[in-house]
């Protein structure tokens, strides 16, 4: 029985991607839809991480173990003194 289910479980999965992909890629406006919501999300990103002080960016970078967050950080700074 649990075989069957989880055949049942993967046929099921594979038609819901195979759904999904197709309609990414014949349905020009819900792809748009998407590239704007995912630009949306990463300029609200970008501009969270230019407002952090630096011991949060450090906090964060070490945190997440992504020291481009300290690197961005230091340019952003750089960048609004003028060099």
């Amino acid at each position: 029985m649990k075989g069957f289910a989880g055949a049942i479980a993967f046929t099921v999965t594979v038609a819901a991607t195979s759904y999904v992909s197709y309609r990414l890629m014949t349905d020009r406006e819900l792809r748009t839809k998407l590239i704007a919501k995912a630009r949306s999300v990463m300029s609200t990103t970008k501009q969270t991480v230019d407002g952090m002080s630096e011991e949060v960016a450090l906090r964060t970078a070490q945190m997440t173990r992504n020291p481009k967050i300290n690197q961005q950080w230091v340019a952003q700074q750089w960048e609004s003194v003028g060099y």
